[in-house]
């Protein structure tokens, strides 16, 4: 009988120990109640053989059936369990579901809305361009990967029959400059110093190739429509380009901002917070009919307008306590202000904007970063 119990609590130990995992609620409950039967059926196999225990240890017949009932009872529970392992509840499915997929968000329909003749707005995968169609061919902005690329094919498709001849690159990163190789026959744009960035890429993400490059301002003509790529300096990257067309007063200001929202404080390193606000103040002067970012369908100007006074209330308020730093202690007390300006410094006035709570530090930190080293 010892070796029978000590055999019941090792298989005990096991089951706990798999109760522990992905399924502990409902089968620790489940053993749980099996583990009392069992306890039950040996109180009640005490008293009904108690004379036996004790004058017939030896008994071959009441050992075997003993040891029946034991690893009848194991292997109830280990068929529970195996069960509720392949057969997870509809919500671990979910969350299993989900785990496997990356946690990977589901992506919108793509969108092709014109804005004036021959102009559209394309809005996919999170990200925008825009198709400018001429008498011989389609400008596009940014493609960003293959996948994408395949879907913005597709929807030109629906308004015109010409290829896409010109693909127009708004700045260096990653996230927007893949797909130009399904495009093997159009003239790709980009910034000069686009290229020093793509020669560091290690993942085969860069354009296989860059046809033109310009330094300030390049013009490009898509049938009577006027495409002009201005580079204003630094901004989110060393390449941003403000993508203008002057006639149907359309602007694509690629990653410079999002309309109430703060850029997320992972992607705010490559972003030059003084060279955006200059770039941002500049633009807005401009006439402006409809006004996109990168990573929304909004047509907003109130939101660049927005935007613009976002940066000079960051300027300012940051660029006032430098000031008085360097008055009181040189230039070396600015120093300091990296340790504690993120953390004490607030603009209550854009507190209900997306991102405040989570990355206005680290705008505090990449403003004061501009001001004082440049970059």
């Amino acid at each position: 009988m010892y070796i029978i119990l000590q055999y019941t609590w090792r298989s005990s130990d096991i089951f706990n120990f798999l109760s522990k995992g992905h399924f502990q609620l409902s089968f620790t409950k489940i053993y749980k109640t099996l583990d009392n039967i069992a306890q039950t059926l040996d109180i009640i196999i005490y008293y009904v053989f108690k004379e036996e225990m004790f004058t017939m240890k030896k008994n071959y017949i009441f050992y075997k059936w003993h040891l029946f009932l034991i690893v009848l009872l194991v292997a109830l529970v280990a068929t529970v369990s195996l069960v509720l392992v392949a057969c997870p509840a509809p919500q671990e499915e979910e969350e299993t579901a989900g785990a496997e997929a990356g946690g990977i968000p589901e992506i919108p329909p793509a969108t092709m809305t014109m804005l004036e003749e021959d102009v559209y707005f394309y809005f996919g995968f999170f990200t925008g361009s825009l198709v400018v169609v001429g008498d011989d061919g389609v400008l596009i902005t940014d493609p960003s990967n293959v996948l994408r690329a395949q879907s913005l094919i597709e929807e030109i498709d629906k308004v015109t029959d010409l290829p896409v001849t010109t693909i127009a690159l708004s700045h260096e990163h990653f996230d927007h400059i893949g797909g130009t190789e399904l495009f093997p026959d159009a003239t790709v744009v980009c910034h000069a110093n686009c290229k020093p960035n793509f020669e560091l890429d290690v993942l085969g993400l860069a354009p296989p190739r860059v046809d033109e490059e310009f330094v300030d301002f390049k013009e490009i003509l898509v049938g009577d429509t006027v495409v002009e790529l201005h580079h204003l300096g630094p901004g989110d990257g060393e390449a941003a380009t403000v993508i203008y067309l002057p006639q149907e007063q359309v602007i694509l200001l690629t990653d410079m901002y999002e309309p109430n929202e703060l850029t997320f404080k992972n992607w705010v390193d490559d972003k030059h917070f003084t060279g955006t606000r200059r770039i941002l103040n500049t633009v807005s002067e401009w006439d402006l009919k409809h006004v996109f970012t990168a990573h929304s369908p909004l047509n907003s100007l109130e939101g660049l307008l927005s935007a613009a006074a976002y940066y000079n209330d960051l300027y300012d308020a940051v660029k006032k306590v430098v000031d008085e730093a360097i008055a009181q202690g040189g230039p070396f007390a600015v120093y300091g202000l990296f340790d504690t300006l993120p953390q004490t410094l607030e603009l209550s006035q854009y507190e209900d904007w997306v991102n405040y709570d989570t990355s206005f530090p680290r705008h505090v930190e990449r403003m004061l970063l501009s001001i004082f080293h440049g970059d």
